[in-house]
């Protein structure tokens, strides 16, 4: 089938974890794309989000560069993404598919032990970090196009390997779930009811999350912002602001101005030319 020039192969899948892993993932990410030779392939902006990842590619890799660099990196067949906070062009090939794992807060950190605030922007070989045995999943990833081969493997592999390092929800990760669902509380007020002075959580939660408890709920409102004006593009921004939580609109293009160096309606247009869109699809 084709569309435009291009070959349709297409599949956007967000699917949730099992029940028993809800504590450790937040949901599954499947995006399979090709493309004709005719088409050159759209760049994808990807803006700061609440979601330290696993991702696997495993046809033609990614290239990730800054906004407005000229040179591309090329990502691992198997990578760990930290805590974004700015955002990134990133290049999939004419036959593109990644899966991608979204983790709960701290997550990542419980899984691994890896300071999360030294991988803040950046990434890692996945196999660099995880045990030998870790090669035998990329290949089950590779192997398949069956979305719930994918996830079982991944799921059978990860609960192995966190059970070897499960503790207690550190006080960090709870508060960053509540921000997660409500950005705007107030931080000093969750760390009291948590047992945690602000001081120990702004340690504890760069380490585990990667950036700071503010940082963390600026990220999570802007996501939510973004998502909003994906959905309702034909609302103005004064009012996608007040459905995101920010207090004015001044807020709103300060965070515009910081994550994404664009002004929101540049953004927007942006963001509008995304691979995604031109097989009718929008992250919202």
């Amino acid at each position: 089938m084709k569309l435009r020039g291009f070959v349709m192969f297409v599949r956007f899948e967000f699917l949730p974890p099992s029940p028993h892993l809800v504590h450790l993932i937040r949901q599954h990410q499947i995006i399979r794309l090709s493309f004709a030779t005719s088409e050159s392939v759209p760049l994808k902006p990807y803006w700061p989000r609440p979601s330290p990842a696993l991702a696997f590619y495993s046809r033609d890799p990614e290239w990730i560069r800054p906004l407005y660099a000229t040179e591309s990196r090329r990502k691992p067949r198997a990578v760990l993404i930290g805590q974004p906070t700015r955002t990134t062009l990133r290049e999939g090939g004419r036959d593109f598919s990644v899966y991608q794992i979204e983790f709960q807060p701290g997550a990542l950190h419980a899984l691994t032990g890896l300071n999360l605030g030294e991988l803040t922007d950046g990434d890692i070989d996945a196999e660099a970090v995880f045990p030998p045995d870790f090669a035998g999943l990329i290949r089950e990833v590779e192997d398949t196009e069956d979305s719930g081969r994918r996830i079982r493997a991944a799921e059978t592999w990860l609960q192995r390997h966190h059970q070897r390092r499960q503790r207690p929800m550190a006080a960090a990760d709870a508060i960053a779930l509540r921000l997660l669902q409500h950005p705007s509380m107030e931080i000093d007020r969750l760390a009291r009811r948590h047992g945690i002075s602000a001081r120990q959580l702004r340690r504890v939660f760069d380490e585990r999350i990667g950036v700071s408890p503010k940082l963390f709920a600026r990220i999570t409102r802007f996501d939510k912002l973004v998502r909003f004006s994906n959905r309702y593009p034909t609302y103005d921004w004064l009012s996608l602001a007040v459905e995101a939580g920010y207090y004015d609109y001044h807020h709103l293009r300060r965070d515009f101005r910081e994550f994404c160096e664009m002004a929101p309606n540049d953004f927007r247009t942006v963001e509008a030319a995304s691979p995604e869109r031109r097989f009718g699809f929008r992250e919202d």
